[in-house]
């Protein structure tokens, strides 16, 4: 599959229509989802198989037919829980698309104060209800209409947008909160700027003091507070990212496992297959022919 890194760069949709369906599937094994960010609203259904979802702090386990709301500038990833293949639906798109432009009423009152978090709104939308059942059904409306491309599909997608919107707010209440501390905009900001700073350098030695400078926190602190965001230690998530660099190059190049190893910045072979493997259940060589089988 086709991955997505740090904050997207892609253009989702068209400056007139800037809505994009994507489907995606994946093998076990495979990342589902790498942690990454992007300015657009989302809602992702899973269609098949098992997987967790982090958005921003919290982890949410999801299975067939179940969905995440996604709000611009949420970091969010997301990994298979089965051995089974696992695919999802997501649609992309521009807050602008339903109601958030100048002089609008719709923008003022309830878009704005959506992206900026100061709706009590669920991150998970199962089957529990009557209301999470309705807002699934109008996703697969959309699905259906943007894929096949259905007679006046952009015309009764942004209708359909505004009212899944509409319902996601009623789930939640709708009424504003307060964001906690430790997801301040401060906060996460900072937090990109790490994973950013490791995506870029990832081929090099990077080393825990100087991520923790980076933000002026003290070691320990940083070691805290990454994990609280992302699930992982900063060496779990340097080795992750490593570990699916490397995974490319076995797929896509002739390079040999050790050339590859000292690439993606591990020191050692023995090092870099052990956490290859930790990572993805097999070895270099073993992942490199599944991948060409």
């Amino acid at each position: 599959m086709q991955q997505a890194h740090l904050k997207e760069d892609r253009v989702h949709g068209d400056p007139l229509y800037p809505i994009r369906v994507y489907e995606i599937c994946c093998r076990p094994g495979e990342e589902l989802l790498d942690l990454h960010w992007h300015d657009e609203l989302e809602f992702l259904m899973l269609t098949k198989g098992k997987a967790t979802f982090r958005v921003s702090m919290d982890d949410y386990e999801l299975e067939a037919g179940e969905a995440i709301f996604v709000n611009g500038g949420q970091l969010h990833s997301g990994y298979i829980t089965s051995e089974e293949e696992c695919c999802f639906t997501a649609v992309v798109f521009h807050p602008d698309i339903v109601g958030n432009g100048r002089f609008d009423l719709v923008g003022e009152k309830y878009i704005t104060p959506l992206i900026q978090q100061k709706y009590v709104i669920p991150a998970h939308i199962s089957r529990q209800t009557a209301g999470e059942v309705e807002l699934l059904e109008l996703l697969l409306q959309v699905f259906d209409l943007n894929i096949n491309e259905l007679p006046l599909y952009e015309l009764t997608t942004k209708g359909l947008l505004q009212l899944i919107i509409s319902k996601l707010m009623m789930l939640g209440g709708p009424s504003y909160r307060e964001l906690p501390p430790a997801v301040s905009p401060t906060h996460i900001d900072r937090l990109k700027l790490i994973i950013e700073y490791i995506q870029m350098n990832y081929s090099g030695p990077i080393r825990l003091e100087e991520l923790a400078a980076l933000v002026s926190f003290s070691e320990s602190y940083f070691c805290r507070y990454f994990k609280n965001f992302t699930g992982k230690s900063p060496l779990e998530y340097l080795n992750q990212v490593r570990s699916q660099r490397a995974a490319y190059l076995l797929k896509d190049t002739d390079k040999k496992i050790t050339e590859i190893s000292l690439d993606v910045g591990f020191n050692t072979l023995s090092y870099f297959i052990g956490v290859f493997k930790a990572h993805f259940g097999c070895t270099p060589s073993e992942y490199r022919r599944k991948a060409h089988a």
